[in-house]
């Protein structure tokens, strides 16, 4: 591999039908805030809830799993609102840990990704979510029923070159779709977002965990234990600056010394060398620099081996051109809610992957099933244009 496989992050221009169901609450129970992002489990999908601590559960779910990275779980048999998830513990009291190598067990995880992680081919049903922010304000919102194959749940570096003989993104129902048209002061040639290839290495922990080898070989990583309990560790890490990439890694991660399986794992790139050159509308100069990413991956356990259940990817920077110099956010997630045996075969029907999902739908129709926008998503939606 000649290059470092870290994340450059460079940015261009389930359904529920016919069937009742209740919005749910999750809330912290110290201080009753949202918990973004908790896991719930139903037995036959996988549910997150929005910005705002809420999700859709089917109203004949019973008997449902909730949990959330800093929060003990939690298991139901009858569906009420709000639930409350409690924190594991109520401030974070680093512990500078000298026996835990994390990359070592990085090395670990790599060694045995394919029996730790269930590796035959997968296909999976779910939902995509595009949004991008211009100058700290909202400007463009995409969410849409996909399917997702993908035939070693790894990424494949001996067909790095040939992606798509591993990794196919269907797209089906356009549930939101909204882009404002920007003024010609902002120098951008449309709204910063991120393309389909770009989720390709950013989809498989193993890709980012090799970058993260492959970028820290010669520097230290400072590891702290923030929790045990009966085998499962929360982990914080931060590792010197590689300065010839002028990149840095920070991040968590849920780690089971039991299964030796990393759980949920979040790493934030500081960056500053991300740049690329493009031209604005008006035929003006500018460039994109990407200042920080941040990845998070989270699975759950199935017959023995984990599946992933949700992947998210956010950028942040600013475009500069002679005149100004406008910050942008970038944010996408995949949301896995069912898994089935999938084929050697791949995707009939996927898409270009070099292009960007909104050059994939060939007519822009919409077609909104229930599905649970934040109240900062549905304002948006809901202005004129």
């Amino acid at each position: 591999m000649k290059n470092l496989l870290f994340l450059f992050l460079i940015f261009s221009v389930s359904n529920i039908t016919a069937q009742s169901f209740r919005t749910v609450s999750v809330l912290d129970s110290a201080d009753s805030k949202p918990i973004a992002n908790a896991k719930i489990l139903t037995g036959s999908s996988v549910l997150y809830t929005n910005e705002d601590g809420k999700v859709l559960i089917p109203e004949q779910i019973k008997n449902i799993e909730i949990s959330a990275p800093w929060y003990g779980q939690k298991k139901i048999s009858a569906l009420s609102s709000p639930i409350y998830l409690n924190p594991l513990f109520k401030e974070i009291e680093e512990v500078v840990v000298t026996n835990i190598d994390l990359k070592n067990l990085f090395k670990n995880i790599i060694d045995t990704y394919s029996t730790v992680y269930y590796s035959n081919p997968s296909l999976y049903t779910g939902t995509v979510k595009q949004k991008s922010f211009v100058d700290g304000k909202i400007a463009h919102l995409l969410v849409a029923d996909v399917n997702v194959w993908s035939r070693f749940n790894y990424f494949n570096f001996n067909a790095g070159n040939d992606t798509d003989s591993f990794f196919n993104i269907g797209l089906n129902d356009i549930k939101f779709y909204k882009t404002i048209k920007l003024d010609e002061k902002y120098p951008f040639a449309s709204v910063p977002n991120l393309l389909p290839k770009d989720f390709i290495g950013t989809f498989y922990m193993n890709y980012q965990i090799v970058g993260m080898l492959n970028t820290l070989k010669d520097l230290k990583i400072k590891t702290s234990l923030l929790y045990e309990n009966a085998g499962i560790q929360k982990l914080r890490f931060e590792s010197e600056r590689n300065d010839q990439f002028e990149i840095k890694f920070t991040g968590f991660l849920t780690y089971n010394k039991n299964d030796r399986a990393i759980v949920n794992l979040n790493v934030v790139i500081d960056q500053n060398f991300a740049q690329s050159e493009k031209v604005s509308k008006t035929g003006e100069p500018y460039t994109s620099n990407t200042t920080k990413a941040e990845v998070f991956f989270d699975f759950y356990k199935r017959n023995n081996q984990y599946l992933p259940s949700l992947i998210t990817v956010m950028g942040e920077g600013y475009s500069e051109s002679k005149t100004m110099k406008v910050p942008f956010k970038a944010y996408q997630e995949i949301k896995l809610e069912k898994f089935s045996e999938g084929s050697k075969r791949g995707l009939k029907k996927k898409i270009d992957l070099s292009k960007s999902f909104i050059e994939n739908i060939p007519d822009k129709d919409i077609n909104e099933t229930k599905t649970l926008l934040s109240a900062q998503e549905q304002k948006f939606i809901d202005a004129k244009s």
